[in-house]
C-alpha cells in the first residue's frame, strides 16, 4: 500500500536512508560545477535559479552545498569564517534533501600542507597532528551547529583517503589518529537530528565497517572502476548503510548507444530492487560528464 504512495524528495531521500520502502530510487550529485549549468543551459551566469532549473531538468533529489571561507583555503579557517551560498533558498524554498559538505581532517591537512608535506607530519610529528585533528574537529562541529540552524537534512563528511589501488594511509594510522574524531563528529551529526554520510574517492571498502560502527548513515561514491562493486557492497553492507553513487564517467558516454544504456540500466534496475539506494555519479557533474547520457540513464529508469 504504502509503495504507490507518491513522496517528495525530501521525504524519498529520509526513507530510502532508514531502508524504508518508497515510490523511486533517489538521484543526488556530489557537485555541479558551474560551467556544466552555463553550457546545459546557455546561460552566462549561474545562480540558484539557474542551478535549481538544471537539478530539476535532471530530476535530483538531493542537492549539496559547500562552504566559502573568507580567507580562503590555505590556512585552517575559525569557526564562523564560512558562508553557505544560498543555503537557506534550498533548505526552505524547495523540497530538494539537503546536504552540507564538510572536509574532514585528511581531505582538510592536504589542502593546507599539500600531500607530501601532510604525510611527513603524519609520520614524524603526532603531537603535531592530533592538534590539527582536534582544531578541524572543532571547525566543523561549529559548523554543524551552524548549518543545523539553517535547515539542512544532512551532513556529507568527505575525505579522500584511498585511491583506485586501496587507502592511502595505513588503517591503523587512521584507526589510531583519525577515526575517534570523525567518530565524535558523527555523534554530533546525529545529535542534532541531521544524517551523517561519508565520502572517499578510490577503494575504501576495508573502512566500511568502521564507518558503521561509527554510525554513519551513508557512503557516498561507489567507484566500480576502483573495484567498489555496489552489489557486491549492497550484499555485504545493504542492510546497515545506505549506498549511494555508482554511476562512473565512461558509463554517461557509453549510455549514448543503446545497446550500452540497455546494459548499464538493467545493473541500475536490478540494485533499485533493494532497499538504501541512491543513484548517482560517483564524483559529480564536470565539463567531461555526458549530461545528455546521464539523463537517458535516469529517464530510462522510471
Amino acid at each position: 500500500m504504502e509503495q504507490n504512495l507518491s513522496y517528495n524528495s525530501r521525504q524519498r531521500v529520509q526513507k530510502t536512508i532508514r531502508h524504508e520502502a518508497t515510490d523511486r530510487i533517489p538521484k543526488g550529485e556530489l557537485t555541479i560545477a558551474d560551467a556544466v549549468i552555463k553550457r546545459e543551459l546557455n546561460c552566462t551566469d549561474v545562480g540558484f535559479d539557474e542551478k535549481s532549473r538544471f537539478v530539476n531538468q535532471i530530476g535530483l533529489d538531493i542537492i549539496t552545498i559547500s562552504p566559502v571561507f573568507k580567507h580562503g583555503k590555505e590556512k585552517l579557517a575559525a569557526p564562523g569564517d564560512s558562508t553557505w551560498p544560498d543555503i537557506e533558498k534550498w533548505c526552505k524554498d524547495t523540497s530538494l534533501f539537503t546536504f552540507a559538505v564538510v572536509n574532514g581532517a585528511l581531505e582538510t591537512g592536504m589542502r593546507i600542507h599539500e600531500w607530501s608535506g601532510f604525510l611527513k607530519l603524519i609520520k614524524k610529528s603526532p603531537p603535531i597532528l592530533s592538534s590539527f585533528i582536534e582544531d578541524v574537529e572543532k571547525l566543523n562541529i561549529s559548523m554543524f551547529k551552524e548549518v543545523a540552524q539553517m535547515g539542512v537534512d544532512g551532513i556529507l563528511l568527505a575525505d579522500d583517503v584511498a585511491y583506485a589501488g586501496g587507502l592511502l594511509v595505513n588503517p591503523k594510522i587512521l584507526r589510531q589518529n583519525f577515526f575517534p574524531s570523525l567518530a565524535r563528529q558523527a555523534e554530533e551529526i546525529d545529535r542534532l537530528g541531521l544524517f551523517a554520510f561519508y565520502h572517499s574517492d578510490g577503494n575504501y571498502q576495508e573502512i566500511i565497517p568502521d564507518l558503521i560502527d561509527m554510525h554513519f548513515q551513508g557512503i557516498q561514491c561507489l567507484e566500480q572502476r576502483s573495484g567498489m562493486d555496489t552489489a557486491k557492497l549492497q550484499e555485504q553492507y545493504g542492510d546497515r548503510i545506505c549506498l549511494w553513487g555508482s554511476i562512473d564517467i565512461e558509463d554517461t558516454v557509453n549510455a549514448r548507444k543503446p545497446d550500452n544504456l540497455k546494459t548499464i540500466t538493467d545493473s541500475l534496475k536490478s540494485l533499485q530492487k533493494q532497499k538504501g539506494i541512491i543513484l548517482g555519479t560517483n564524483n559529480g557533474l564536470y565539463e567531461v560528464t555526458d549530461i545528455a547520457g546521464l539523463t537517458a540513464i535516469y529517464q530510462s529508469l522510471y
